[in-house]
This record gives structure tokens, C-alpha cells and sequence, in this order.
């Protein structure tokens, strides 16, 4: 009898022996071939969308818009990580991409790692891991100094103002406050503008975005080229409608009749539609844009300075107008090329602009051929 069951435990043992060696060549086939998933990888979880109402996230697709959703939960709760549910990078591309164009206001972050784990040459989980730039409460400190210059900057507007109001608002504080400087710190986010005054157009685009929001104003950052050089800009919906807004080509500089450099606003870019945009700027964002077709927040237009037609005394006698009032400029639009040459050649070439300022002893004015417009200062 004990031989009998001696033998059995030998066969037994023998046995485990076996299963034992194959589960361990299972294994480590599995290893090799990338099939076995670190099991400290958490499973994705998609959470609760706060951004539905944002224009980039609602113009991504739906797998696009989960992960959106997961990496702007990440990054506001300052978590290390997050299992996403997409698989496909360029998802994940596209998700960040829309994030940091709904949300200006991200100056914690510069970009995001991530992890792939495969198998074979199958992508079966990625892991997003945002680069945070400062800790958690360096963050809290930078974002009460970032609420108290702002709502400071925001005190001479009424939450009750129209859009083109707010759009205005917006569009001169930015220029009158902050300078461009390639050499500023912080210049690829908010932080630039409100504690430095000094910035690029990645840091004009975030900080319009910033403010238009805490005005109730919808506005997105785009990205692109301007002369070909990267450029950033924003697009913004006012008054029912969409326009293009360039706080940095808004910021112009010039040379005065005293040869001094002089800073000014260029309303010229201050709500554009896709055509003139378009004639200096070309888009690059992946997001799908609208076709602005609208003029009417235009400034210009806003303000009676805007003209289709070559209406000689009805453009002559609003020259008169701005020059008999003492007016330190006036800037006029036109509505083509074709028309913007016709009036300087008539007014400044042939010198017409005398039968309607009398007193004129000198003109001196300045030319934005790109937007058609013409500004003569007294």
C-alpha cells in the first residue's frame, strides 16, 4: 500500500513538474512578445465631460473627445497619470491639441509623455503622463496673483456690455499693457501677460482666451503661420457670430513723425473673417474651423470708418470731421484693394485731401496694405 502510494505522489509531483515548466515557457513567451500588461496599469475609466460646451472639443470625434475629457481631469487634479481609452496616438494628439485650445489658461503644464505597452505590434493600452512645470501649490499661488491682476484689467468693463464691447475691451487692454518680447519669460502661457507685461502670440493668444472667458465670451487659441513664421491667434463668436482675433499683429509699432518709435492699437485685427484672415494667416489647427462671413463686430464697420463704394465726399468730410476735432488719427478701411488705392492716390497723390482740411500744412499717414486700411494722424 505504500508503495502504491508512493508511486502516485511521485506521479503527482511529476506532473506539477510539468504544468509548472510549460506555464513558466507560457509566460515568458507572453513577456517576450509584449502581451503581458503590467498589472500596476490601471484600466482606463472615462469620466464625466466638464468641456461639452467648448468649440474644439465639440469638432473632435467621439473617441477623441473621451480622452480629452481624461487628460484635462488629469492635469486640473494634478495626477501623475492616466490609463487612456484610446489606443491610437494620433487620437491622443488630437485630444491635447483641442484642449489646449479650449483651456488658455493651463500655465502648469508644457506638454504631455506617455506610455505604450503593445502586443506584438499591437498598441493595447496607452498611459498619458502631463510634464508639469511647478507643484500643485506653487500653481495656487501663481493663480491667485493671475485672478487678482486680471479682474483688476477687467474692472473698467460691465458683465452687462455687448460682445464687440467686451471683444474691444479685451483686444486694447492686452496691447496697452503688455508688450511683445521673444526674450520674456513664460511666454508660451498666461503667465507672461499678467505678472510679466511682456509676452509672444502663444501668450496674447491664451491671455485673450482668459479674459474673453471670465467676460462670458466663447473663444478658441489657433494655431498656424503668419508670414510664414508659428503663429497663434484666436477665433471667437460675438454677437451670434464667429470672427478671428490677432492681439499680437494689433500690438503695432511705428515710426512717428519725430522718428521715434510709438506703440498703437490696430484694430485691423481685432475681428476678421475668414477672407481677410486669410490674406496673412493660414491655419493649421486640426480641429475644423467655421467660415467667417460675417463684418459686422468688424471695428470699422462698428464704427462708421468702414467703406465699399468710392464716395469721395462721404470719406473726404469724415476726414474733415476727425481733423477739425482734433482728433489725434483716424483709421479708415475699404473694402478691396482696388478701392483702398484708388483713395490714396486721390486723397495723398493727387493732394484732394486739402479741398476738405483746409488748414492742412502736413499729412503724415500709415499703410496696412494686408487689412486695407489707412491711418492719417494729425
Amino acid at each position: 500500500m505504500k508503495k502504491i502510494l508512493h508511486f502516485l505522489l511521485n506521479i503527482l509531483l511529476t506532473l506539477f513538474f510539468i504544468v509548472a515548466v510549460l506555464a513558466g515557457l507560457f509566460f515568458y513567451r507572453q513577456w517576450k512578445s509584449g502581451k503581458l500588461i503590467d498589472s500596476k496599469i490601471p484600466e482606463a475609466v472615462t469620466v464625466e465631460s466638464v468641456s461639452y460646451d467648448r468649440y474644439a472639443y465639440q469638432h473632435i470625434s467621439a473617441e477623441a473627445q473621451e480622452t480629452y475629457d481624461q487628460i484635462y481631469d488629469c492635469i486640473i487634479n494634478f495626477d501623475d497619470a492616466v490609463t487612456l481609452v484610446t489606443n491610437d496616438e494620433n487620437v491622443l494628439n488630437a485630444a491635447y491639441e483641442a484642449m489646449t485650445a479650449d483651456y488658455g489658461d493651463l500655465f502648469w503644464i508644457s506638454g504631455y509623455q506617455y506610455n505604450t505597452y503593445t502586443s506584438g505590434d499591437e498598441v493595447v493600452r496607452l498611459e498619458f503622463l502631463p510634464k508639469y512645470t511647478m507643484s500643485e501649490d506653487q500653481k495656487n499661488v501663481y493663480q491667485a496673483s493671475v485672478e487678482q491682476i486680471s479682474n483688476q484689467w477687467l474692472s473698467g468693463i460691465s458683465q452687462s456690455a455687448s460682445d464687440y464691447e467686451k471683444a474691444k475691451y479685451v483686444f486694447e487692454t492686452l496691447i496697452e499693457n503688455v508688450d511683445y518680447d521673444v526674450n520674456s519669460q513664460e511666454n508660451q502661457n498666461i503667465l507672461s501677460v499678467f505678472l510679466y507685461n511682456k509676452t509672444v502670440c502663444q501668450g496674447y493668444a491664451d491671455a485673450a482666451w482668459y479674459l474673453l472667458d471670465k467676460l462670458g465670451i466663447n473663444s478658441v487659441v489657433i494655431t498656424g503661420t503668419a508670414n510664414n513664421e508659428n503663429h497663434a491667434w484666436n477665433l471667437v463668436y460675438l454677437d451670434g457670430a464667429y470672427y478671428y482675433m490677432d492681439v499680437t499683429w494689433g500690438n503695432s509699432k511705428y515710426l512717428n513723425q519725430n522718428n521715434d518709435t510709438t506703440k498703437r492699437v490696430n484694430y485691423a485685427y481685432m475681428a476678421l473673417t475668414t477672407e481677410e484672415i486669410s490674406q496673412s494667416h493660414t491655419i493649421t489647427s486640426s480641429f475644423e474651423v467655421p467660415e467667417c462671413l460675417s463684418n459686422a463686430d468688424n471695428y470699422y464697420v462698428h464704427e462708421g470708418l468702414y467703406y465699399d463704394w468710392f464716395g469721395t465726399d462721404a470719406i473726404g468730410n469724415r476726414i474733415a470731421q476727425s481733423f477739425e476735432a482734433g482728433d489725434s488719427e483716424i483709421s479708415l478701411k475699404f473694402s478691396s484693394s482696388d478701392l483702398y488705392g484708388r483713395v490714396i492716390t486721390y486723397f495723398f497723390d493727387e493732394k484732394h485731401i486739402t479741398d476738405y482740411c483746409k488748414d492742412i500744412e502736413s499729412i503724415y499717414y500709415l499703410k496696412d496694405d494686408n487689412a486695407n486700411v489707412l491711418t492719417i494722424q494729425w
